[in-house]
C-alpha cells in the first residue's frame, strides 16, 4: 500500500475521532445543562420543604439529588472518555506527521536518483559527442 494511501486512511480516522470528541462534547454540553435544571428544581424543593415539611417534598428532593448525583458519575465517565478519544486523535495526528516525513523523505530520494540517472546519461552524451568530434 503506498504511503498516500495510508496518509489518507489516517486523515479518515483522524475526522472520524475528531467528529466522535464533538459528539462526547455536546453529550456532556446536554448533561451539565440537565444538571443545572436539576439543581434549580431541587433549590425550589428546599425552599418549598423549609416554607412547609413533607415527607412527599423531601422525597422528591432525595430522589433529584439521587439523579444529579447520576448524572456527575456519567459526565465523569464521559469526560474520561473524551480524553482518551483526545490522546487516540493526538497519536492519529503523530502518525500522520511522521508518513508524511516519510514520504516527504522518498519523494525526495526518488527525485535525487532520477537527476543522477539524468546527469549520468548528459555526461555519457557529451563523452560520446566528444569521442566522435561532435562538439
Amino acid at each position: 500500500m503506498s504511503l498516500k494511501r495510508i496518509i489518507k486512511l489516517k486523515e479518515g480516522i483522524k475526522d472520524e475521532r475528531a467528529r466522535e470528541i464533538r459528539q462526547i462534547e455536546m453529550q456532556i454540553q446536554a448533561l451539565k445543562k440537565e444538571v443545572e435544571r436539576i439543581e434549580a428544581q431541587a433549590e425550589d424543593l428546599n425552599e418549598k420543604i423549609k416554607a412547609e415539611f413533607s415527607y412527599e417534598l423531601l422525597i422528591r428532593y432525595r430522589a433529584l439529588l439521587s439523579t444529579k448525583k447520576e448524572i456527575l458519575l456519567e459526565l465523569a465517565r464521559l469526560d474520561e472518555l473524551k480524553r482518551s478519544k483526545k490522546q487516540d486523535l493526538r497519536e492519529v495526528y503523530r502518525d500522520i506527521k511522521a508518513l508524511e516525513t516519510i514520504k516527504l523523505k522518498a519523494d525526495w530520494e526518488e527525485r535525487r536518483k532520477s537527476l543522477s540517472l539524468e546527469l549520468r546519461d548528459t555526461e555519457f552524451m557529451h563523452l560520446i559527442k566528444e569521442r566522435m568530434g561532435l562538439k
